[in-house]
């Protein structure tokens, strides 16, 4: 019982102990012998409900009011959560685009925003058809210094390939009825956990992941704490992809070293190779020995030999140096079919 409602009994709690006592009182000593006494009695008793009939509704719409104040208090609490949990989420990726450590740095922020366990996060693998796996214990000190992938999951039989081909968050009540149908929630039931909350990573249409959260209770989760997290899954997305970019401009730049060099080296080889024909030319024509001519023959074959694998060097280097700029200028990791 709140204070209010304490309040509330206790004025008419008071009402009923006077009328108990005015009525014994009246049945040692009698009823008033005068009529205006009664008359006077009457109109004493109906200002005293009449009174209380109007601190009662008072206290109820105060109560109500205080009501609403409360949840909108709680409402811009969790504003104001989510809020932080965003900053500070940007403060680590502008420091460094490493989306498992920010992740490893935020759990503890996420759980405020949806009560839990334990949270995870999925991230597609390069090839597209893999999913690495990173847990935090949001109640536990992180003792790990920088994270590492625990499971590695396939698309296919999972959950986390569910959510990321539908690009809809799904909320499972009870994991064992799941459990027989994917896999990661088998793992996840398995370890004693009730009920799941997996939302999708997506970036310019395409899912790159799921952002995931456990309890060891069912019916732990609702739309409520869908809409908590979706702006945190929208921002672990667009960090992940700009986290894939850096590292393709990274190959890229790499690449170009490479090709560069490859190319000046193998243009210096094939100098050299031509040399070396010319010279077999010379000694053919001035020597018409028919072994020397023979082992001429054979160097000159070797050396052509040679410069067509340069030429064909030169040609995949540039292909490749092409590839990794067209992943560069696509600006978004490759998925798998249905992902995108």
């Amino acid at each position: 019982m709140t204070t209010r409602q304490a309040a509330v009994w206790g004025i008419w709690g008071l009402l009923a102990a006077y009328g108990i006592l005015q009525a014994a009182a009246w049945s040692i000593g009698g009823l008033p012998p005068a009529p205006l006494v009664a008359v006077e009695m009457s109109a004493g008793w109906f200002v005293m409900l009449l009174l209380a009939a109007l601190a009662t509704r008072g206290m109820r719409r105060l109560s109500h009011n205080l009501t609403e104040a409360e949840h909108a208090g709680l409402a811009q609490t969790g504003e104001i959560e989510q809020l932080q949990v965003q900053n500070a989420m940007l403060e680590i990726i502008a420091r460094s685009v490493d989306v498992p450590l920010a992740f490893q740095a935020l759990a503890q922020r996420i759980a405020r925003l949806v009560p839990c366990e334990r949270v995870g996060l999925a991230l597609l693998s390069e090839s597209g058809t893999e999913f690495q796996t990173y847990t935090a214990r949001v109640h536990d000190e992180e003792r790990r210094v920088r994270p590492r992938s625990e499971v590695v999951f396939k698309a296919d039989r999972t959950a986390i390939g569910a959510v990321a081909r539908s690009r809809e968050p799904m909320i499972f009540t009870d994991t064992s009825e799941a459990a027989p149908d994917y896999l990661d929630i088998n793992v996840i039931y398995t370890a004693g956990f009730g009920s799941a909350l997996l939302l999708p990573l997506v970036s310019r249409g395409r899912a790159v992941g799921t952002l995931n959260v456990v309890s060891r209770k069912t019916n732990a989760f609702t739309q409520d704490h869908i809409d908590a997290l979706l702006p945190v899954a929208e921002i672990f997305a667009v960090a992940y992809v700009a986290q894939q970019l850096q590292i393709a401009l990274a190959k890229h730049h790499t690449m170009e070293a490479m090709s560069e060099l490859t190319i000046g080296i193998s243009t210096e080889i094939n100098s050299a190779l031509q040399t070396i024909i010319g010279h077999c030319d010379l000694l053919e024509r001035g020597y018409p020995d028919t072994n020397l001519q023979r082992d001429l023959a054979v160097v000159v074959r070797q050396a052509q030999r040679i410069a067509t694998l340069l030429d064909k060097m030169r040609t995949a280097s540039h292909d490749r140096l092409r590839d990794v700029a067209e992943t560069v200028n696509q600006g978004i990791p490759s998925s798998p079919e249905g992902f995108g």
